[in-house]
């Protein structure tokens, strides 16, 4: 039996190994039996796939870098190209192509790590496609391989990182009795995939049929601004006219800035409750930034940028007040791009009876809880399986800073690296020493000989 199994190994599922190889633990927590299961041929993810930039600065991604107890894990990683590249842009926002593959070279590191320790073991091009609890706490995980092979691993904890998926939302309705369900399927494409070169090739396709194309994002997050991005940066084919894209949110969204007096000089206001205590930055943890905050500061007029008069911001409380205006506005737009958040992939769960657990992500809510572990339906966690990564809703506790009017998820690779890594790889370790403890009363030799019946369950499992 596994210690710990990660199921997934992008930015989420290495994150608790970074944090691990940072705090001098990884080589003990590999020693204790940890298999890394990655549907992918390699560890670091899929981020490459997206044309858009970062939005965390290029320094961001080397920071583990330069913890002491780390070098000898990334020591091979001094003189990569795309460190060097990313070295170059450390105040800068980098292209995801160059993050995926400096990502790629830190997850080849990773990969060595674990491979080459007696208890370590990764399994590429593995699809894990069920989890099944036992009765002694212990979880078995169903995998098959690329070239069909069906196998099972049993271990004592499991993490989950198997990324995020867009919320489609197609039923929610934008006004009384308006839906995308009611729309052409062929002229909707969410971020997610419109992001993608594959994806803007299709939204091209599908602007070019009309004279004026006109385009509605619904959605004020992140996603809808660099959707806004993509549009207007990496369609050189489509020529817009003024107020043809159309950004339709339900309020204005929150603002990145170094501190207050830098938010006060764009003309931003903030309060202290939009300041992180650690850092003194506003709106840390939810604010737009990168060429998403580009986007919304030459559509708002901000001091020291063009406007950009192709795209205008639509208050959703406008079109829900007439449904009239809603179903016209999407009747004339050319592409409708929902951009409605992220969440958790999941895969189904069984407990030892063989009755499917209902996951709380699974019902569009949060994954986890503040302790990472997996959330059921009715808000209960099961003890010995973390999830981690983009989309599973995680709040973060004062401890780890942010403005105190912030009230979204974390998705940060920084956070997942750090503390909520952390979080995670404290979790399991719990976990393994009560399993430990559990082990160590059943073999315990009654007074009349023999031994203890039963198994100890993780903390929160029964």
């Amino acid at each position: 039996m596994r210690a710990t199994l990660i199921l997934g190994a992008g930015p989420g599922g290495t994150g608790p190994l970074v944090w691990a190889a940072q705090h001098g633990v990884l080589t003990s927590w590999l020693a204790s039996g940890l298999t890394v299961v990655d549907a992918g041929p390699v560890m670091g993810g899929t981020l490459g796939r997206y044309i858009i930039n970062s939005d965390s600065l290029g320094g961001v991604y080397l920071e583990f870098l330069r913890a002491p107890l780390a070098r000898d894990t990334f020591a091979c990683m001094a003189e990569d190209p795309a460190r060097r590249a990313l070295e170059q842009m450390q105040s800068d926002f980098p292209p995801l192509s160059l993050v995926d593959r400096y990502l790629h070279r830190m997850g080849a590191a990773i990969a060595q790590a674990v491979i080459e320790s007696p208890g370590g073991e990764f399994l590429p091009n593995t699809t894990a496609r069920a989890l099944h609890r036992r009765a002694d706490g212990s979880i078995v995980a169903d995998v098959t391989s690329a070239d069909g092979r069906s196998s099972s691993i049993e271990a004592r904890t499991v993490i989950l990182a198997l990324g995020g998926r867009p919320r489609t939302a197609v039923a929610a309705p934008i006004a009384p009795g308006v839906t995308l369900a009611d729309l052409p399927a062929d002229k909707i494409i969410p971020s997610d995939q419109l992001m993608t070169e594959a994806g803007r090739r299709r939204a091209v396709a599908i602007l070019q049929r009309s004279a004026a194309p006109r385009v509605v994002i619904l959605g004020g997050s992140h996603s809808a601004f660099s959707a806004a991005w993509v549009l207007t940066q990496r369609m050189p084919e489509i020529g817009f006219g003024a107020g043809e894209i159309r950004i339709v949110a339900r309020r204005q969204p929150p603002i990145y800035y170094e501190s207050l007096a830098a938010a006060a000089a764009d003309g931003y206001r903030a309060t202290l409750a939009d300041v992180c205590p650690k850092t003194q930055r506003v709106n840390r943890m939810g604010g737009l930034r990168g060429d998403g905050r580009e986007v919304w500061r030459r559509l708002n007029g901000r001091p020291g940028c063009a406007s950009d008069p192709r795209i205008v911001f639509v208050p959703l409380n406008q079109l829900a007040a007439s449904p009239p205006a809603a179903r016209r506005e999407l009747d004339e737009a050319t592409l409708i791009v929902p951009c409605f958040g992220y969440q958790a992939s999941t895969i189904p769960v069984f407990d030892e009876r063989g009755r499917r657990i209902g996951l709380n992500a699974d019902r569009g809510g949060s994954a986890v809880g503040a302790d990472a572990r997996m959330l059921c339906d009715d808000g209960r966690p099961i003890a010995n399986l973390f999830c981690i990564g983009l989309g599973t809703g995680y709040r973060p506790t004062a401890a780890m800073g942010g403005e105190p009017s912030f009230a979204g998820q974390a998705n940060s690779l920084w956070l997942y690296q750090n503390h909520i890594g952390g979080i995670v790889y404290q979790g399991v370790q719990e976990c393994l020493a009560e399993a430990a403890s559990a082990d160590a009363i059943r073999l315990r030799p009654r007074s009349g000989g023999g031994l203890i019946a039963g198994y100890g369950m993780p903390r929160g499992a029964r």
